[in-house]
């Protein structure tokens, strides 16, 4: 199946013939375009995204991969994969980059778009790990709450993130960019009776879900250790920035949960924030332009093929 499928990447490139009927059957029903769906509206959340890729990409490694870590149980599943050390760690890690790049590009779900494609694909990988772990537990890996909860991370942890960054996203914004992955969320096979509706009602049961999930969790911290390196060696011209910008971003009690040591020190925190005496005092609520764009840089660079070894990203299952 990863054979067959590893060169089909744009939604209207026609599946292999010799795909089982069982997955054809998947990807053209069950994984189908909900009824409604607004083109008009994607597009527009996808225009959005393009124009800040760059806070984007910092959210995603600075804040929704480490509050997905920060969640006890599913930190335990991502580590049962064995996909979460070393260079496995890093390819996992961009694979997940580029789903959301694949996804909140500005024609995503047409033709010429890859979300239709890498969205079936991630759902098999999703399947592929449920038939794996549920015949060494009685757990539901990856069950409904665990893929709202990562829902919520790629939408509403990223808007919130935005927003503490420094940029201004307006409600109307905000729900485009929701209506986008709640697209990909229904999707990804959650199903729509617990799908919120709308971006407010979304970061409530985020909410709801965190602290549920949240807690210290020896799985959690090793991923997060993993993925703070890993950020820290693509930034060495500014290693302590990583770790100031997550705790930034996710709080201090998130902070706590995943083991991420207290700054040095007052002066050092502020130095990476550019706030040190002598800067306008504009930059003293979120971190200034050139902080992000420096930082967000190396991180979306990680993902590019040359980083895989030449490979391209084909999410490809477990065997």
């Amino acid at each position: 199946m990863n054979a067959l499928l590893r060169n089909v990447h744009e939604n209207s490139e026609p599946l292999p013939a010799a795909l089982p009927e069982a997955t054809i059957e998947l990807f053209r029903e069950h994984a189908a375009l909900p009824p409604w769906f607004d083109e008009v509206r994607v597009r527009r959340a996808g225009a959005w995204a393009q124009a800040h890729l760059p806070q984007i990409t910092l959210a995603l490694f600075c804040a929704s991969l480490p509050s997905s870590y920060a969640a006890a149980r599913g930190a335990r599943v991502l580590a049962a994969t064995g996909r979460m050390q070393g260079n496995d760690l890093d390819r996992r890690v961009n694979e997940t980059a580029q789903f959301v790049l694949d996804v909140v590009t500005e024609n995503a779900f047409g033709a010429t778009g890859c979300a239709l494609l890498s969205i079936r694909k991630v759902r098999l990988i999703h399947a592929a790990v449920r038939a794996s772990l549920r015949a060494h537990s009685d757990e539901v890996p990856i069950n409904q709450e665990d893929l709202l909860g990562t829902l919520f991370a790629f939408s509403v942890v990223v808007v919130h993130s935005l927003r503490r960054l420094g940029c201004a996203v307006s409600a109307e914004q905000a729900e485009d960019f929701y209506q986008l992955w709640r697209t990909a969320g229904m999707m990804l096979g959650i199903q729509e009776p617990l799908l919120p509706a709308t971006f407010p009602e979304a970061s409530e049961l985020a909410i709801r879900i965190a602290q549920r999930q949240m807690g210290p969790s020896e799985h959690g911290r090793a991923l997060f250790a993993a993925l703070l390196a890993r950020m820290r060696a693509h930034v060495p011209f500014a290693h302590a920035a990583p770790g100031h910008l997550v705790r930034y971003l996710v709080g201090d009690e998130v902070a706590a949960i995943l083991g991420l040591a207290c700054p040095s020190s007052f002066r050092d925190a502020l130095s990476v924030m550019g706030l040190l005496p002598g800067l306008p005092r504009a930059l003293r609520g979120a971190p200034p332009p050139w902080l992000i764009a420096s930082l967000s840089r190396p991180l979306l660079e990680a993902i590019i093929a040359t980083k895989l070894d030449g490979a391209a990203v084909n999410f490809a299952m477990p065997g």
